[in-house]
Formats: C-alpha cells, structure tokens, sequence
C-alpha cells in the first residue's frame, strides 16, 4: 500500500536525503512511475549511479518496484516511491545537524518568520528577539509533534483530493493541541510579545 505521507525517524534513513540525486529521485518517483532509463536521462546521471541511488532508496523502504517491462531484448524495472511525501521527524534536529538543515531548516525559518512579521506591521525589537525565536522554534516544534502524532494514526489512504486531505489534517492536528499545554503556554508567550506589537502597528 502506498501511504500519503512517511514520517523518517531513522537518523541513518534520514542522512540519506542529504544526497541532491537520492532527493531527486525521490521528488520524481513521488509523482511519476519511472524506470533506470527515465531517471537516467531526466537527472543526466549514468545509469550505475541511479542504480546505486536506487538500490539505496528501496533497502531502507523508500522505493518500491512496480513492474518490468521487456523493451527489446531488455527487461526493464519500473519504481515508485512508497509515500507521497516524506517529512523528517522533529526529533532529528539535534542528532543530524547540518543534514536536517538541508531537509528541515528550523533555525532559517525561524528568522524568516521573524523578519516576515515585519509585513504584517510586527517589528520585533532588538530585546525580544531571542525569546520570540525561541518560542517561534518551540511552537514549530509542538506542532510538528502533533501533525507527525495525526499522521501515525492514519490507519488508511485519504482518497481525496489534495486540499481536503489537508485539511482533515490540520483539523485533527489542532484538534491535539489543543490538550497540549506546553504549546498552549508557548501561544500565550507569543501573543504576549506579538499581539502589542500588532496593535501599535495598526495605530500607526
């Protein structure tokens, strides 16, 4: 069965995705059924090397062989990935380091947020900024906790469109937080810093 979304816990399955071609592979098999000669030529790759890549990929469950096809005197095999998306568990951050960075870059986007407020008339001042990026990181990490937690209950695909599938989603992972009282403390920090902000911007 093909899941909607894998979530890679593994520290060794994860250092995998540090590889551009293994997260191009990945990208294209999440979308489309493809064998060596495909990938091959869309990556302008030797076929040994997509091979290699492959064999890889489908060791640790990321890929899946679909079907041969006899083309000539050559049988050729046809792959798929085993998910539609693959998301690196939050609790890798730490244990990976640069690679997570690659796959799940925390502390950029922490700073883009924070500067990103600014268009919504949110300029956070010089002595607040540490704690702001440390409760923004907190509330990414919360969250991530709980939509990886939603995840693992799914007990079968969502035959659904795209739009609806996320937001069935994102209902039950709110619906989680709601019982999560370290988050709950984390929005209340945040709107403590933010929402004043917010309203002198407004009165400007």
């Amino acid at each position: 069965m093909r899941r909607d979304v894998i979530i890679i816990k593994d520290p060794e399955v994860a250092k995998l995705f540090a590889d551009e071609t293994r997260r191009n592979i990945l990208n294209i098999l999440r979308h489309n059924e493809c064998s060596t000669t495909d990938l091959a030529k869309t990556l302008e790759k030797s076929h040994s090397s997509i091979i290699h890549h492959l064999n890889l990929l489908k060791e640790v469950g990321l890929v899946q062989e679909t079907r041969t096809e006899k083309v000539r005197n050559l049988v050729q095999t046809y792959y798929q990935s085993t998910s539609k998306r693959f998301i690196i568990s939050y609790t890798l951050s730490e244990s990976l380091g640069d690679v997570v960075d690659i796959i799940h870059p925390t502390k950029n986007m922490i700073q883009e947020i924070l500067e990103g407020l600014g268009t919504f008339g949110i300029e956070v001042v010089e002595e607040n900024r540490e704690e702001a990026a440390e409760l923004v990181g907190r509330f990414l990490r919360r969250h991530q906790m709980a939509f990886e937690e939603t995840i693992e209950h799914q007990v079968e695909p969502l035959n659904m469109r795209r739009h609806s599938q996320r937001g069935i989603i994102q209902l039950l992972t709110r619906i989680r937080l709601l019982d999560d009282q370290e988050y709950n403390d984390t929005v209340k920090g945040l709107r403590a810093i933010l929402i004043p902000l917010a309203k002198e911007g407004v009165k400007e």
